[in-house]
């Protein structure tokens, strides 16, 4: 249970399928979990933003990501993407794995349905739309080696965070 730090763009590990968790108690499946959930915490507190981690980004392959916003707070195990919605929306996205330096408009299913497992084995399915359709699209991602990079039509669009917050914080 510590802070991790997160592997960024370039590392070979962001770019490799993860396997699915068969043992949820194996002491290195609890630890990446713990270790997911206090790395986020620790980076949204520094970043003041950003819901999400994959376990490939602080090191493991396994198919674990942790999502925390204001009203939910999860760990989702082995998630898989089963439907998508026809209907889309862009959203400004960026990337701890980018050192959260730059955002680039992707877009992104507005509804997906995603089947997944809890930290004890149990199968859920859960429909999740705009917001935590676009962080979980993002994360799961992640878990298969693609990148948000990779859905950048436009790289004339990156804008560094630093510029956003400018244009749209101040």
């Amino acid at each position: 249970m510590a802070i991790q730090n997160v592997l960024q763009f370039g590392n070979p590990l962001l770019r490799k399928p993860c396997l699915a968790i068969t043992d949820f108690t194996a002491p290195g499946c609890l630890q990446i979990q713990a270790d997911l959930r206090d790395t986020l915490l620790d980076l949204q507190r520094i970043h003041g933003r950003g819901g999400g981690l994959a376990a490939p980004q602080i090191g493991s392959n396994l198919r674990i990501i942790y999502i925390n916003t204001r009203h939910r707070s999860l760990h989702l195990c082995n998630p898989v993407i089963v439907e998508r919605s026809a209907e889309t929306f862009e959203v400004w996205d960026f990337c701890f794995s980018a050192r959260a330096a730059f955002l680039a408009p992707v877009t992104r299913n507005l509804r997906i349905r995603v089947e997944y497992q809890d930290t004890a084995g149990k199968t859920h399915g859960e429909e999740f739309e705009a917001y935590l359709s676009e962080l979980l699209q993002h994360e799961i991602d992640h878990l298969d080696g693609t990148l948000f990079i990779d859905h950048i039509k436009d790289t004339g669009t990156i804008t560094m965070v630093d510029e956003w917050d400018k244009i749209h914080v101040a």
